[in-house]
């Protein structure tokens, strides 16, 4: 329970620092809120499942080395799309890139870890069979949807930005399904286990509403730019766009299966050589972002 103790007391800092006017608490209120609640996942696993994923520390760090890259591929499609915009920012490079690092590193352990919390409570969910959706009827039908939700956002952004948000799972995780099922919560379903799939809804859901209040309060903030819908807001969040945040989940999923499945299958020298090429493309990202995403720096 140490981590629970210390994830509540780190968030409840934040916002009392914040709610005292402290500048510096309001700049980086996201990320220390953020870090509280992380801990805070851990200890409530330690509570119900008997560990958590700080005993897992070579597994935790594979997924937010991860994490960085896999998020910064929606950045650089939103250097297409313009759907959302940073403000605020620290004008130091050195900071603002640690700011990056630590945020991005983080959305994969938020939502798969806070999916294996719930995945218990979800565990009665047991729909009929559905082995055709295993079948190539259905394969070929998911590769050609996922195609066209990668392409069509990239040509036609103002209509099909949404798109974006379901086009790896309909790419990756029927590939999973047939070459690791373990990992796939999709090969899952179609066995009469609805419990992966659902607790990873649940937790999109849940992140996405948490991101969005703990970058409501903060100082540097990313603001939303989409052309459709402007109707009334949550937060920063038009009230349609936290629909995205479950599908989102199924996408973390089925990448970090395909990232693990991929990983065993390499010699060392070819994992060393993906690390410093995803390294590389992630300076490349943060260069990206700071040109094109940033629209306001603050200095100290």
């Amino acid at each position: 329970m140490a981590a629970l103790a210390c994830g509540a007391a780190l968030a409840c800092a934040a916002a009392g620092a914040l709610a005292a006017g402290s500048r510096w608490a309001a700049e980086f209120f996201y990320l220390f809120a953020w870090a509280g609640t992380l801990l805070c996942v851990a200890g409530f696993q330690d509570a119900v499942l008997g560990r958590s994923f700080l005993d897992e520390p070579r597994r935790l760090a594979r997924m937010a080395a991860l994490s960085a890259p896999w998020w910064l591929l929606f950045e650089a499609v939103n250097f297409r799309l313009g759907d959302w915009t940073y403000d605020g920012l620290p004008s130091n490079r050195w900071i603002r890139w640690a700011g990056y690092a630590f945020a991005f590193a983080t959305v994969l352990p938020a939502v798969l870890e806070s999916a294996r919390l719930v995945e218990p409570a979800c565990a009665g969910l047991r729909p009929k069979p559905r082995p055709r959706l295993l079948g190539d009827a259905a394969r070929g039908a998911c590769l050609i949807l996922g195609l066209l939700s990668a392409v069509l956002p990239l040509l036609w952004p103002r209509l099909f930005f949404p798109l974006v948000w379901g086009a790896v799972f309909l790419l990756v995780e029927p590939w999973l399904a047939a070459r690791a099922p373990e990992r796939s919560w999709l090969a899952a379903w179609a066995r009469g286990r609805a419990g992966p799939a659902v607790s990873l809804l649940v937790s999109g859901a849940a992140c996405g509403l948490l991101w969005e209040l703990f970058n409501f309060w903060s100082g540097a903030k990313w603001r939303y730019a989409v052309p459709w819908p402007r109707g009334p807001k949550l937060f920063e969040m038009p009230w349609a766009g936290y629909l995205g945040f479950p599908p989102f989940a199924l996408e973390c999923a089925s990448a970090w299966g395909l990232a693990e499945t991929v990983r065993e299958r390499m010699s060392p020298a070819k994992k060393l050589v993906a690390a410093a090429a995803l390294a590389g493309l992630s300076l490349l990202a943060f260069a990206g972002i700071d040109a094109w995403t940033v629209k306001s720096f603050v200095s100290y």
